[in-house]
C-alpha cells in the first residue's frame, strides 16, 4: 500500500531493529477503524504499545492475547506514526530482567477490551485479563519504575507523553518496492507460535475459565493431577512441543559455522547478528535454562507427565541455544573480532559448582546437598553419596551446569554408557 504527498509517492515504513534496544517501548497505530477511534478520544497519534524483549522480538496485547511478535514484520502504512522511548534514567539489569520476565509470564493472556475502553476512564477494577499499554506500564511498575498515574488504566497516548521515558531518533525508514512485496508476501512464523499457544490454552480453558497465561496451567495441575492426561494431549494436539523443529529448519545457517559461511546474507549482516547474539547472552537470565530449571523443581515436589514433557522440551531449547552461541562465537573469532575462550571448569562440591547445578537441576544440587550433609563430608559420589569418589569432566556437556561431576566407581560405570567422561 502506498500513498501521495504533493505528488510525491510516500512509502510505507519499518523500524530499524538495530537501533531498538530490550526494554525500549514502541508505540504504532494503522488505518483500522477501532485504531483510529482511540487516536481520537485519547489524542494522540497512536493506538498501540509493545515491549522489545529480544533481537527483532516484542511482546504485547492484542485482540489474540499475550504475545511475542516478530518487529521486523511490522509495516507502517502510510500516514501511520511510530515511534520508540527508553527510560529517560537507563533500566539497570535486574529491573530489565523484571520487566521482560513480567511480560513473558503473562504470554497467553486474554485480550481485555473493555479494559481498553475503560483505561480513559478512571474508578474501575483492574482484572487479569490484559491490554497493550496496561501490558507496558505494568511491566515497568513491577520494575519499579512508574511511567503513568494509574499502570491498571493507562492508553498509549499517556505512555507517549510520559516524562519518565525519552523518544529515541531516527527509528524508522522506508520500505523500497521489492522489499515491500517480499515482507508482505512471506509467512509470519511467529504467527505460528501464537497459534500454537492458543490452541493450547484453549483446551486448558475446558477445564478452568480462571486459566489466562501458560503460567495458569501449571498451578492448575498441580492442585488437579487429574487433568494431566487432558494437558499432555493438548501439548501434542497443538504442536508446541514441535515448533523447534520448524525453528532449525528455517535458520540453519545459525546452528553450523559452515552453513553460515555460505549463506546468503552480507558478511556485515551475520557479524551483526552474532555480536547482539553474544551481546544479549551476556545479560544473563538465559529464559531457556530457568524454564527448565523450574520444570524440573515442579516435577520433583508434582511429578506430572506434563511436567516431564517441559523438561525435555527446555532441555532442547537450552541446547540449541547453545549451539546458537557456539556458532556465532566461532564466527567472530575466525574473523579476529572476539578472543578464544574455553569453558571454565568448576571443582565438584565447591559452592560454585552448587551455584551453577542448581540453575539447570535444582533437584540434583538439593540432592547432593543432602547427601554430604549426612555424611558429613565432601568427598562423596555426587549421585549416590558413596565413598570413595573420583572427579570427571562430561565430555558432551548439558546446556547448563558446570559440566564436572564426582562418582564412585559404580555410578562411573552406569553414567558414562550414555554420558562419555575423562577424569578431571
Amino acid at each position: 500500500m502506498k500513498g501521495k504527498t504533493n505528488g510525491l509517492e510516500v512509502r510505507p515504513r519499518v523500524f530499524d531493529s538495530d537501533l531498538i534496544q530490550l526494554g525500549d517501548i514502541v508505540l504504532t497505530t494503522t488505518p483500522d477503524p477501532m485504531s483510529q477511534t482511540i487516536r481520537r478520544v485519547t489524542g494522540a497519534d497512536i493506538s498501540h504499545a509493545m515491549i522489545c524483549v529480544g533481537k527483532s522480538s516484542v511482546i504485547d496485547s492484542t485482540g489474540d492475547g499475550v504475545h511475542a511478535r516478530n518487529l521486523e514484520r511490522l509495516i507502517l502504512e502510510p500516514g501511520c506514526a511510530g515511534y520508540v522511548l527508553r527510560p529517560v534514567t537507563p533500566l539497570t539489569t535486574e529491573q530489565l530482567h523484571s520487566v521482560i520476565s513480567f511480560v513473558r509470564a503473562a504470554v497467553g493472556t486474554r485480550y481485555s477490551k473493555t479494559g481498553a475502553v475503560k483505561s480513559v476512564l478512571a474508578g474501575f477494577v483492574a482484572g487479569r485479563r490484559q491490554y497493550c499499554s496496561r501490558l507496558v506500564a505494568q511491566a515497568y511498575r513491577r520494575a519499579g519504575v512508574n511511567l503513568v498515574t494509574d499502570a491498571d488504566f493507562c492508553h498509549p497516548g499517556e505512555l507517549l507523553k510520559s516524562a519518565s521515558l525519552v523518544e529515541v531518533p531516527n527509528v524508522l525508514r522506508e520500505l523500497n518496492a521489492a522489499e515491500e512485496a517480499d515482507w508482505r508476501d512471506s509467512v509470519d512464523h511467529v504467527q505460528v507460535m501464537r497459534d500454537s499457544t492458543n490452541v493450547l490454552l484453549g483446551e486448558a480453558r475446558k477445564l478452568s475459565s480462571d486459566i489466562e497465561s501458560l503460567n495458569d496451567i501449571d498451578a492448575y495441575l498441580v492442585e488437579h493431577q487429574e487433568a494431566d492426561v487432558h494437558l499432555v494431549q493438548a501439548l501434542k494436539t497443538s504442536r508446541y512441543l514441535d515448533l523447534w523443529r520448524d525453528e532449525l529448519e528455517r535458520n540453519s545457517w545459525q546452528y553450523h559455522v559452515a552453513v553460515m559461511e555460505g549463506y546468503e546474507r552480507s558478511e556485515e549482516g551475520k557479524t551483526r547478528y552474532c555480536e547482539e547474539l553474544l551481546a544479549s547472552e551476556k545479560l544473563g537470565q538465559n529464559r531457556f535454562v530457568l524454564n527448565h530449571a523450574g520444570y524440573v523443581t515442579l516435577h520433583a515436589l508434582h511429578p506430572r507427565q506434563y511436567f516431564a514433557l517441559k523438561i525435555e522440551l527446555y532441555e532442547l531449547l537450552a541446547q540449541q541455544h547453545v549451539q546458537r552461541i557456539k556458532t556465532a562465537t566461532t564466527w567472530l573469532e575466525r574473523r579476529g573480532l572476539v578472543e578464544p575462550a574455553s569453558r571454565t571448569l568448576l571443582r565438584p562440591h565447591s559452592p560454585e559448582w552448587f551455584a551453577s547445578l542448581r540453575e539447570w537441576n535444582p533437584k540434583q544440587a538439593a540432592m547432593t546437598e543432602a547427601g554430604i550433609k549426612i555424611a558429613g563430608s565432601l568427598d562423596i559420589c555426587s549421585v549416590c553419596a558413596d565413598e570413595p569418589a573420583h572427579d570427571y569432566v562430561l565430555l558432551n556437556m548439558a546446556a547448563a551446569g558446570p559440566g564436572t561431576l564426582r562418582l564412585c566407581d559404580d555410578c562411573f560405570r552406569i553414567r558414562s554408557i550414555d554420558e562419555p567422561m575423562k577424569t578431571f
